[in-house]
Parts: C-alpha cells; sequence; structure tokens
C-alpha cells in the first residue's frame, strides 16, 4: 500500500493538534498558514513548513490536503485542491453557505475524490457507544434528543455560534434521525454583533414524532457539552466534559402512556478510552487508501449545512 502524503493548511489551535497526530501517523508531508509567527512557532521541524500555499496544493507528490483556515475561505481552498486531483478533508463547518456546499460537492463528484468534513464527534467512541446502545433498542423508541454545548470561546466575526458550535450537535441528531428535520423554530441572542448571534436555542421537529432541541452559546462562564437521547423505556447521556469512565451513562427511568414516571437504575458504559481526533484522521486515510466513503463525506455535510440553512433562516 502506497504511503500517503498530507499537507496542511493552517496550523491555529486546533490545526496543530491535527498536525502533531500526522506527524504521528507518518503522512505529514507539508505545512502551511497565513501567519508566519504562527508557522514559525509551530514545534515541528523547519523542513516541514512553508510560506506558500501553492507548496501544497500544487505539489503533484501531495495526495491529500487537511483544511483548518478560517471558514470564509473553505469553499475556495477545497475546489482548488479537488481541481488539483487531491483528497480533502475540510475542518468544520463545512462551508458557510448551502451554494458553496453546492459548489463543493459538484466538483468532488467531478474530481472523484474524497472530502472529507470534520464532525469529529462522530468518530469518539462515547457517541459510537451511544448508538450502539440506541440501535439495539436498550432504550427503546427514540423520542427526544437534547443537546447543550456551551463555554466561554472565541467570539467570530464571519460565523456565528451555529457555525461554530451546532454543527457539532446536528451531526449527531441527524446521525441518530436519519432524516432532516421538517420544521425548525429559533430563538437567537445577538450580544457582541449585530450581524452573528451569540447564543442560539433550536427547536427540531422530525417525523414518528421525533424532536430535538440545541441550545449553544459561546459566552457562558460554565462549560457544558452534554448530548442526551431520551427513549420510550429509558435515556443516555453522553457528557464528553467527564472523565473516560463516566462520559456515557444509561438511565432505565422513563414516563409511561399515564405519564408516570417509572423510576429505574442509572449505569455507567465502559468505553475504550481513544483520541477520537487521531481515529478521524486515521479514517480519512483509510478511506482513501480503500476508496470508500467516510461517514462525514460531503453528503453529510450537505445535511448539516441545511440544517444550519433552516436555523439561520428562522433568525
Amino acid at each position: 500500500m502506497k504511503k500517503l502524503q498530507v499537507g496542511v493548511l493552517g496550523c491555529g489551535n486546533w490545526g496543530q493538534n491535527i498536525v502533531h497526530n500526522l506527524l504521528e501517523l507518518n503522512v505529514l508531508n507539508t505545512v502551511y498558514d497565513a501567519n508566519n509567527v504562527i508557522l514559525n512557532n509551530l514545534s515541528i521541524p523547519s523542513s516541514y513548513k512553508s510560506a506558500k500555499v501553492e507548496d501544497i496544493i500544487d505539489n503533484e507528490i501531495i495526495d491529500a490536503v487537511v483544511i483548518c483556515t478560517p471558514p470564509k475561505t473553505h469553499k475556495e481552498l477545497v475546489l482548488r485542491s479537488l481541481n488539483n486531483k487531491k483528497h480533502v478533508y475540510v475542518e468544520k463547518p463545512f462551508c458557510l453557505s448551502l451554494k458553496e456546499a453546492d459548489e463543493i460537492i459538484s466538483t468532488a463528484k467531478d474530481s472523484k475524490k474524497i472530502v472529507f468534513v470534520g464532525h469529529l464527534l462522530n468518530y469518539h467512541n462515547g457517541f459510537t457507544a451511544l448508538k450502539n446502545e440506541i440501535k439495539n433498542k436498550h432504550i427503546g423508541d427514540v423520542v427526544h434528543i437534547k443537546a447543550n454545548r456551551m463555554h466561554f470561546g472565541a467570539i467570530r466575526k464571519f460565523e456565528s455560534v451555529i457555525y461554530d458550535l451546532a454543527c457539532h450537535d446536528i451531526s449527531m441528531i441527524l446521525a441518530i434521525t436519519n432524516e432532516l428535520p421538517y420544521r425548525v423554530s429559533v430563538n437567537a441572542l445577538f450580544k457582541n454583533s449585530k450581524h452573528v448571534p451569540d447564543s442560539v436555542n433550536a427547536i427540531l421537529k422530525f417525523k414518528n414524532n421525533i424532536t430535538g432541541t440545541i441550545n449553544v452559546d459561546w459566552m457562558s462562564p460554565y462549560k457544558e457539552h452534554r448530548f442526551c437521547v431520551l427513549g420510550s423505556k429509558g435515556s443516555l447521556i453522553f457528557d464528553d466534559t467527564k472523565d473516560w469512565k463516566r462520559k456515557l451513562c444509561i438511565n432505565h427511568s422513563f414516563i409511561n402512556d399515564t405519564l408516570q414516571i417509572i423510576r429505574g437504575d442509572t449505569k455507567f458504559i465502559a468505553l475504550k478510552e481513544e483520541q477520537p481526533l487521531k481515529k478521524e484522521l486515521e479514517n480519512f486515510l483509510d478511506c482513501i487508501n480503500k476508496n470508500i466513503q467516510p461517514l462525514t463525506n460531503h453528503e453529510e455535510g450537505l445535511k448539516v449545512q441545511k440544517v444550519m440553512s433552516m436555523i439561520e433562516n428562522c433568525i
């Protein structure tokens, strides 16, 4: 099997994590960042660093490009990479509009290259185990999904909290419902800008009476990353702020048809401790080598983009 060569565009806070993982996986070829200070301070040998984006996109040796640049640059860089016959990993958000998403998907299909969207939590062992519990009917039928993601975060100028935070939860919700919502209602708070909301509450309605709520806020003084699935016979709670032994639990309490609360026990579900980012990148490389579509491919990215657009249009 050919050893893949990967270039990275953008090495800010998250990009640095990706760079170090690719270096550990022995596939890193070249790293670029528009900010020379960030690039020079990156703790990797200087032989990997380049001041020109062309050294990656136009380099015939490089098989794949990882894009960790600001979201407003995603479309252009993804298209340039695809047109230069590169597989692409693009960090969330996929892009900033449905029009951009459609352009990327059309080019991806023509190029026959993989577009992998960095919806990280799909590769988290906690979420994988949660989906298995649902599949095995351990909480009965899914009734409601509740996602809270809030903390003090970087206040963005060009993309809202929907694109920065909610994309994670939308991706996970769609992985469970396997369909788009037919109706969305939204409350939004504009505190730091008149153009992008800082806090959003969205209610999603799906067929078969399944509902979902998403609460995202980058002004919260406390950190909460909790994803809950309520079923007809119990609930699953995935809390990524907890240690590995307590990240995922199942609660066998539920509300019956006569609106009585039937009390049950709560148990933590054992998880294998693995870094989700490394698993995600390994999956990207595996999809290239085997020529198979990833779980979070361009089509999945489009579905998430559609829901983000539905939420944005309600504000």
